[in-house]
């Protein structure tokens, strides 16, 4: 039973993980028009130019755990 319970737990888990990447994604997507944005697996993969000095890569560290 108690397995059962945890299979279900990592189940709701994994699900709302996707949730939050791809959330995370469209925000990205929004916010860097000239930037590509994809979801790779368990990452959100960033794609494009941008300065190491633009202000919205601070935003984006500011959706980090």
């Amino acid at each position: 039973m108690l397995s059962a319970l945890e299979a279900q737990g990592r189940v709701l888990a994994e699900c709302a993980a996707e949730r939050a990447r791809a959330r995370v994604a469209e925000a990205l997507r929004a916010d860097l028009p000239g930037v590509a944005v994809t979801v790779e697996g368990e990452a959100v993969v960033l794609s494009g130019r941008i300065s190491p000095d633009d202000a919205r890569l601070r935003w984006i560290g500011s959706l980090l755990p």
